[in-house]
């Protein structure tokens, strides 16, 4: 099964926006929560262009044979 990353990080970031906490520890890990998604969504995106990077590389290099 091939699973879209971004499609469940923008999922897992829906479900964790849209529970509603009632005490101050609940909500701190939420944040926490939030803030690490953040990070994936960063480091996906940086992931992403350098693969377009290399691809672009790998296909000069074939072009150059």
């Amino acid at each position: 099964i091939k699973v879209d990353v971004s499609a469940s990080i923008q999922a897992l970031s829906d479900i964790v926006s849209n529970i509603r906490v009632t005490n101050k520890r609940d909500n701190n890990r939420l944040k926490l929560a939030k803030e690490h998604i953040r990070g994936i969504k960063r480091e996906m995106r940086s992931l992403n262009e350098r693969v377009v990077t290399l691809e672009n590389e790998l296909n000069l290099l074939k072009e150059e044979k």
